[in-house]
């Protein structure tokens, strides 16, 4: 038995209710067992009285080498007379045991098979000699080798089942502890991995940073320099690295500008200093396509491109113009080709527009060409109407 006793308390209160609802007559039951915590045997009572079900500890210092004896024999089952047995339960607490002198009542010896030191803990239940108690009868005859047998079969073949749905639960348990240390283990490891490709990311982007402020340092012949907010800020960047150049571009320029009649040997790039656009702002997976009819196709692309070349330039500090804007295009295109083509889109663009109002967030609020268009748009309605029949 692996351990069955180590809750030895509720479970010989289990075990008491248990038989007592299978066999009347039960006085007491004594366990004495191997306790893996203190490396030794132990042993315990359990009693009903009037207040209810009492365990008592008891010492058994002077009588282990008998109860030895007791726990080495294979027999799962005994039946003994007290004053055969090496020792007597007397009431209080941790009492010493004595020899019985009550010769009246039978107890009954199951044997369990310790895995922990290899033998046998052990379970004595005190019965009434009185056959009246488990028959239905009013005989005081005592118990007889039926009902010894009965009773037997009984409560091995309970307290085995019992046994073995707790060793099973116990096994459960220790797996689930198991697993949930390697977990928290795996967890721990996986943070500590985590917090080392941090640093080392925030090492790696800090140090593109400070070529890129050295590069345009020799362009103007100043001498610029990120602070440690500033390498803390950009360590904590998350965004497409590709934009890190232009945003340490416009933040010298911004100091440059607000600076030109600053003599100082050295600038200060500092942490508020840094702006990441919003390009960089994570769209959600289901923003990241439009299901849109493909006649909307080449309208969609269009603003697409004058989304990202606005963007560029905004990134490089320029002026939000047509031309800025055309010459920024994958294949640059002069203004006035910009104004004909949003014409050509735009009541296509305007049904967009309205569709999609997160869309499209820099050339809709601060492209002229565009803003123009939508100051000048037809009733919107109307425009519904069109698209409906189409």
């Amino acid at each position: 038995m692996a351990d069955f006793f180590s809750f030895i308390d509720q479970q010989i209160v289990n075990i008491l209710k248990i038989s007592d609802s299978l066999i009347p007559g039960i006085e007491k039951v004594v366990a004495i067992y191997f306790d893996q915590s203190i490396n030794d045997i132990y042993a315990k009572s359990l009693k009903r009285n009037s207040s209810g079900i009492q365990i008592e500890d008891f010492l058994i210092d002077d009588r282990k080498e008998a109860i030895k004896k007791l726990r080495i024999q294979k027999e799962a089952v005994n039946w003994y007379r007290k004053e055969e047995l090496p020792f007597e339960i007397k009431e209080g607490n941790k009492v010493k045991l004595e020899i019985f002198d009550e010769l009246e009542n039978v107890v009954l010896l199951l044997r369990f098979f310790n895995d922990n030191d290899e033998k046998y803990d052990l379970l004595f239940f005190y019965f009434n000699e009185n056959a009246g108690n488990f028959e239905i009868s009013n005989s005081s005859n005592a118990l007889s080798v039926k009902n010894k047998s009965i009773i037997e079969y009984l409560l091995l073949n309970t307290i085995t089942t019992i046994i073995k749905i707790n060793e099973n639960d116990f096994r459960v348990l220790h797996l689930l502890i198991e697993d949930k240390r390697l977990i928290n283990q795996n967890n721990f490891s996986l943070n500590e991995k985590l917090k080392i490709v941090k640093r080392r990311s925030a090492q790696i982007l800090g140090d593109l940073c400070k070529t890129y402020v050295k590069e345009f340092s020799a362009q103007r012949n100043k001498e610029f320099k990120l602070s440690e907010g500033a390498l803390m800020k950009i360590g904590d960047y998350d965004g497409d690295i590709k934009n890190l150049k232009p945003t340490i571009e416009r933040s010298i320029s911004c100091i440059e500008n607000t600076n030109f009649d600053n003599d100082k040997d050295v600038f200060i790039i500092n942490e508020w200093d840094i702006n990441f656009f919003d390009y960089d702002i994570k769209i959600k997976p289901s923003e990241k396509k439009l299901e849109i009819p493909n006649k909307y196709t080449k309208t969609i692309l269009l603003l697409d491109k004058l989304e990202n070349a606005s963007q560029e330039v905004k990134s490089k500090n320029y002026g939000l113009t047509s031309a800025n804007v055309g010459k920024a295009l994958p294949a640059p295109i002069s203004a006035p080709a910009i104004s004909d083509a949003l014409k050509k889109h735009r009541k296509k663009i305007l049904y967009l527009l309205k569709k999609h109002p997160d869309k499209w967030r820099i050339i809709r609020n601060e492209f002229r060409p565009l803003l123009n268009i939508i100051t000048a748009k037809p009733d919107l309605e109307d425009l519904d109407k069109s698209e409906k029949s189409t």
